[in-house]
């Protein structure tokens, strides 16, 4: 049920605040007030407001941010049964005139991110207007999406379920929680819709804003969301990776063979043999509105045992069975039987080790080939069934006639991943989890 409310952060703000509040009520939606820290005479004025208009007033001992601030306002609106926020700041900024539009919008898509687009005017600082213009250069960087909105104005509607899930991921709870707030939810996978909306620089405000600090501090911000990109693809790549794990598992006992005819034997002497496998991968991917390319890079394991096993069920028939029953995407675990053609591939592993090549060639295209001298192989697998080869363009493997050295996965949307395989003698932390 969509239960909208509104949140405003304020810090020594009342006396700006009192004319925001008469706007406010006009909506008839419900208020929480977050006093951060307020000096005394400031948050006796503020408890008076919010007492004379009916809004929940929650006070916060020390001064943390806007970022701590709206974080105490979303738990508390969670508390209170809310499903959206709409973020308003108390000094006079916004055009409260707006919020039944953004009302509206948050109604139609209530687990869509609505921000405001700011529309200034000649109030507007040209030294602000500047910093925005830098820290949008940015997120698009960090998002990867050069028609991002601009993430400096806190004018906007969050889903309150959605956000709360990443409130323990964010870091800067100062002049740069706006900013991290939307790359996150973006990352996370949460639809933005964006909406025009004046915004004015009172001539009388009081402004938080120090310059030398808050750009440097912003500017940390935006070096920890650059490093934080590789792992973001990785998240958001891998999913596809670990649509393709069993088959992986499956391919990587094939390479071995030295034709088509042997492969059964060569699967199960590989998975007998394994051991513990580190798998480190370089993924890449061209992006056509840049034409540049991307990199991630990570480190996963194969260990028998631990993800997949063979059992022998019969002197000459065994059956392949899974010791995990759930995946990660985007944090969240999801049922193994779900993953496309779970069922399929493992038909296909089990038919193979008992000598039955005929679901796997029904499938992929096989073409092997080993060196003059005998010393190296190649082994590229296509895809012929059409639902693999809307994703899928190839997988490649190369190596000596005893092990297998590397893997490339090319997907149909430019996407490359190459993984180069070590054989391990001690364990290896997992890379890759919930």
């Amino acid at each position: 049920m969509f239960r909208p409310v509104i949140i405003v952060p304020c810090f020594n703000h009342a006396d700006a605040f009192a004319s925001v509040a008469k706007r406010i009520v006009e909506y008839k939606v419900p208020v929480i007030v977050v006093d951060d820290g307020s000096d005394a005479e400031q948050s006796k004025k503020l408890k008076d407001i919010c007492s004379g208009y009916t809004f929940i007033y929650t006070r916060r001992d020390k001064n943390g941010g806007k970022g701590a601030a709206m974080i105490t306002g979303f738990r508390k609106a969670a508390e209170y049964g809310f499903s959206n926020a709409i973020q308003i700041d108390a000094d006079g900024q916004h055009n409260t005139n707006d919020i039944a539009r953004f009302l509206e919008l948050a109604k139609k898509s209530p687990d869509a991110l609505i921000m405001g687009q700011p529309v200034y005017d000649s109030s507007a600082p040209k030294s602000r207007l500047a910093g925005r213009k830098i820290t949008n250069f940015w997120v698009a960087i960090e998002t990867l999406n050069r028609h991002m909105p601009d993430t400096m104005c806190g004018f906007r509607v969050y889903p309150i379920a959605l956000t709360n899930k990443i409130l323990s991921s964010i870091h800067f709870l100062r002049m740069g929680f706006d900013i991290e707030i939307v790359v996150k939810l973006y990352r996370a996978g949460v639809k933005i819709i964006t909406t025009d909306t004046r915004v004015i620089y009172p001539e009388s405000g009081v402004s938080h804003f120090h310059l030398w600090r808050d750009n440097f501090y912003i500017s940390l911000m935006h070096i920890y969301l650059c490093c934080g990109l590789p792992m973001w693809l990785l998240t958001k790549w891998g999913a596809k990776m670990k649509k393709l794990f069993l088959l992986t598992v499956f391919l990587c006992g094939t390479a071995n063979a030295q034709n088509i005819t042997e492969m059964p034997t060569r699967l199960k002497n590989f998975t007998d043999n394994l051991g513990t496998v580190s798998a480190s991968f370089n993924q890449s991917k061209t992006m056509p509105e840049s034409v540049k390319t991307f990199h991630a890079n990570g480190t996963v394991k194969f260990v028998k045992g631990a993800g997949f096993k063979w059992t022998q069920i019969k002197p000459n028939s065994f059956e392949f069975t899974s010791t995990l029953d759930s995946y990660c995407v985007n944090d969240e675990k999801k049922a193994l039987a779900s993953l496309p053609y779970f069922s399929q591939i493992q038909s296909m592993i089990n038919d193979m080790l008992n000598g039955d090549m005929t679901m796997f060639l029904m499938a992929f295209n096989a073409d092997y080939s080993e060196s003059k001298k005998g010393t190296g192989w190649t082994l590229m697998a296509t895809p012929k069934v059409p639902a693999i080869a809307d994703f899928l363009e190839a997988i490649t493997f190369a190596g000596d006639i005893k092990d297998l050295h590397q893997m490339v996965i090319i997907y149909k949307n430019g996407t490359t991943v190459t993984i180069n395989f070590k054989r391990m003698t001690v364990d290896l932390p997992d890379e890759i989890k919930c």
